[in-house]
């Protein structure tokens, strides 16, 4: 199965402009500090986040407090919380599969047998298309119309993938 990664970058872009522009609409009153891809590559999925500053104190407070009070003390801790969208209050607001399942299953069934690289090799691509589709998307009037912090970020990251790997990726 060929497949036209200008046309699916085209897509992405478009989710992208169509569920910010209607979290932004729903959410008049909030500022944010980031906004992820948070991606399933395997599974050519994109959830949409956002978090705010406040959102992250909180969810530092209940940790910082809770059971797991030991585990948020130290910087790269906080760190790897506030960039982790598993634990932001609006995450995967939107979500678009790229592809679904009969597609992947086709594209998987085309593919050599050699162990699963080629799948991981199409993996990657796949993340790095979905990379450059959130920096198309930071060009767009939609993103300047996000209300953002002074240190605000963008990044794309898969499912389990550290924060620093996504970064370095962009």
């Amino acid at each position: 199965m060929k497949i036209n990664k200008d046309k699916l970058k085209k897509q992405i872009i478009e989710f992208a402009v169509k569920g910010v522009e209607k979290f932004l609409n729903e959410n008049p009153n909030l500022k944010f500090y980031a906004l992820a891809f948070d991606c399933n590559a395997e599974y050519a999925g994109i959830g949409l986040c956002l978090n705010t500053e406040e959102s992250f104190q909180n969810t530092l407070k209940h940790y910082q407090t809770g059971d797991s009070a030991k585990y948020y003390q130290k910087a790269e801790d906080i760190k790897d919380l506030k960039y982790n969208t598993g634990d932001w209050e609006y995450q995967c607001f939107e979500n678009l599969d790229v592809f679904d399942e009969n597609e992947l299953q086709k594209i998987f069934d085309e593919m050599p047998d050699d162990d699963y690289q080629s799948w991981n090799n199409f993996v990657n691509d796949l993340l790095e298309l979905f990379t450059e589709s959130l920096v198309e998307f930071s060009k767009t009037e939609t993103f300047t119309k996000i209300p953002k912090t002074d240190n605000f970020i963008v990044y794309c990251i898969d499912h389990d993938e550290d924060f620093d790997d996504a970064m370095e990726r962009l």
